[in-house]
């Protein structure tokens, strides 16, 4: 994107929102680009038939078409490239419809600055030219489709009853295949073992390298107690298959029913202890992440007495990085928020309404990251 020249066609009629747009463009954008300009929607569906453009700029109220169908019609000759619709402050409901019906993003005028012009273009441009990759592999490739059969199969199909204890997780993959992770390993001595990660990256090798981690700490939680040594262990092994290219950001929790304990260890995934009341207590990571040093050791944290009406909370950065159209993050105090607006239901619909504040929030646009969370309830 750096080297070539980057074409934007902007169909827009006021001229100072056109003066606007270039000099945002030219203020912000570090590589050659072109723009090119029209003020009926007619004429740019002429160009877009006859040329290429990278991503389209699209105002919704023009003198030949107004509102959704504006976008309907672009949308239909666009041939896919990325469309970010420009709303007035009058429409910005439509905007929203139009980026359910396919929009890549919406800017609301006169909110606009350099930095999230250039940021939803490129944006925009980016997860158009991985949609794309993603489904050439999936039409041509039988082995992608079985990957992904066997990925989803990974994940538990059911929480462990445990006496004492309401757990729930789910994983909300943003593509085919997830680099997000979580599981219920049962360990020594009647402990079950929580587990939640996030490989770093999208696609196939995350998604492998996923799978391999739930088998090295299921495998280990037979043969070892302590959740640091597991994943010191475990360490070991992945440092070596991740070639400084990939690495895992993972919390592994045991929780002993009999002694209503907690004891964790976390490679650079923060988790959260959500008391009576509105007092939290943040679980920080013990160790940086998994697969970067070999030689890393990762210890435990001290051990946590739940107490009942208590709930522990580990979610991946899927969660707090999502954005709303404007780029505000969602954040980890506004998922908390939720978790502990909704803490009387059980652990299962605390998850469920965490995830559709997060897309309701995100304005329904397509996720850019695997969205993963589990609730454990003190009882």
């Amino acid at each position: 994107m750096q080297s070539q020249k980057v074409r934007i066609l902007l169909v827009e009629d006021d001229p100072d929102d056109v003066w606007v747009m270039r000099s945002l463009l030219g203020d912000r954008w570090d590589g050659p680009f072109e723009l090119v300009h029209t003020e009926l929607l007619a004429t740019g569906v002429t160009r877009c038939t006859h040329e290429t453009f990278d991503v389209i700029l699209l105002d919704l109220a023009l003198p030949d078409s107004h509102g959704l169908e504006t976008f309907i019609s672009m949308y239909a000759h666009a041939g896919g490239v990325p469309i970010v619709v420009l709303s007035g402050y009058d429409d910005e409901v439509t905007a929203m419809k139009a980026v359910q019906t396919g929009a890549q993003d919406y800017l609301v005028k006169g909110q606009v600055n350099d930095h999230v012009l250039v940021r939803s273009i490129r944006y925009a441009i980016e997860r158009r030219r991985r949609d794309r990759a993603e489904e050439a592999l999936r039409d041509t490739s039988e082995e992608f489709r079985a990957a992904q059969e066997i990925q989803q199969r990974l994940f538990p199909k059911e929480a462990p009853e445990i006496e004492g204890f309401d757990i729930a997780g789910a994983a909300y993959p943003a593509k085919a295949t997830a680099g997000d992770y979580f599981d219920y390993i049962p360990m020594l001595d009647q402990c079950w073992g929580i587990v939640v990660g996030d490989v770093s990256g999208h696609g196939m090798g995350p998604g492998l390298l996923m799978s391999e981690t739930r088998a090295c700490l299921r495998t280990l939680s037979q043969a070892h107690s302590d959740v640091g040594d597991i994943l010191t262990r475990a360490n070991h092994v992945l440092a070596v298959d991740t070639g400084d290219v990939l690495f895992i950001t993972l919390a592994m929790a045991r929780i002993d029913p009999r002694t209503r304990t907690l004891i964790y260890a976390s490679s650079g995934q923060q988790g959260y202890l959500l008391h009576e009341g509105n007092a939290t207590s943040v679980l920080e990571s013990t160790s940086p992440p998994l697969g970067i040093d070999a030689t890393m050791i990762v210890p435990s944290a001290p051990p946590l007495s739940l107490q009942s009406g208590e709930i522990v909370t580990f979610f991946t950065d899927g969660v707090f990085e999502a954005e709303s159209p404007g780029l505000v993050r969602f954040g980890a105090q506004r998922a908390l928020e939720v978790i502990r607006s909704e803490r009387d239901r059980p652990a299962a619909e605390i998850v469920e309404a965490l995830y559709q504040e997060i897309i309701g929030f995100s304005r329904y646009r397509p996720q850019r990251d695997d969205i993963t969370a589990v609730i454990i309830k003190v009882q």
